[in-house]
């Protein structure tokens, strides 16, 4: 029974140290900045479309970033 501890014990600890050796990762390199350099947004950018249709107001969210409808027209409370 100790004979079949041993190996099991040794691959346990091997692999326990192999975890704590550190690889040192590769950083890209960052991009050069200069005063000409222009800043754009990343995030979508949504507009909210109003109508009145048969006597009810009614809104809808349009992506200006993407041109596509991201919801269904919704009756707004008024």
């Amino acid at each position: 029974m100790k004979n079949k501890k041993k190996p099991l014990t040794f691959i346990l600890a091997a692999l326990c140290c192999l975890n704590l050796i550190a690889v040192p990762a590769a950083a890209s390199q960052l991009p050069e900045i200069t005063e000409d350099s222009i800043v754009s947004p990343q995030a979508e950018e949504r507009e909210w479309i109003y109508r009145i249709y048969e006597g009810k107001y009614q809104k809808r969210l349009w992506s200006l970033t993407y041109g596509y409808w991201l919801t269904d027209w919704i009756d707004c409370v008024v």
